[in-house]
């Protein structure tokens, strides 16, 4: 844990998370009154091309990662120590398992896009500068001073 000044890709992936985190919850929670309005509407059931499972398990997936996100995003604000290795696992397993949904009515291109977006917050917090800042041995000159 450190006290220096939070470089710029802890900062990236600081606000990716938030980002995430909001999108993720947000977007699974209207899966979720997509999944109930397929199962008792009649005509949105007989419009819809995804089966129910397939809605309620990404909304599934989009709720646990969302609030992983959020998770993760508190733990690298307050520079915990773990932070770095949880945010990369947290990232890397979510892409991958996208990528393995990949061809079943689960992963579409929301979901692709977010597991990009998550190889790129793995990747963030998998630089050396993330490593140094986490582990507390960032050089000054390669911190940009907090703000707030």
């Amino acid at each position: 844990m450190t006290t220096g000044a939070r470089p710029g890709a802890v900062t990236a992936v600081l606000a990716l998370l938030i980002l995430i985190a909001l999108y993720q919850i947000g977007m699974s929670l209207v899966a979720l009154a997509g999944a109930v309005a397929m199962e008792t509407v009649g005509f949105v059931a007989e419009g819809a091309q995804v089966p129910t499972w397939a809605v309620l398990t990404a909304a599934a997936i989009g709720l646990v990662y969302g609030a992983a996100a959020a998770v993760l995003g508190v733990m690298v604000a307050r520079n915990r120590p773990r932070a770095r290795a949880a945010v990369v696992a947290v990232n890397f397993g979510y892409a991958a398992l996208i990528l393995a949904l990949l061809f079943t009515p689960v992963s579409a291109f929301p979901e692709i896009v977010t597991a990009a977006l998550a190889l790129t917050v793995a990747s963030l917090a998998d630089s050396e500068s993330a490593k140094e800042y986490f582990s507390g041995t960032l050089p000054a000159d390669r911190a940009r001073p907090r703000v707030g």
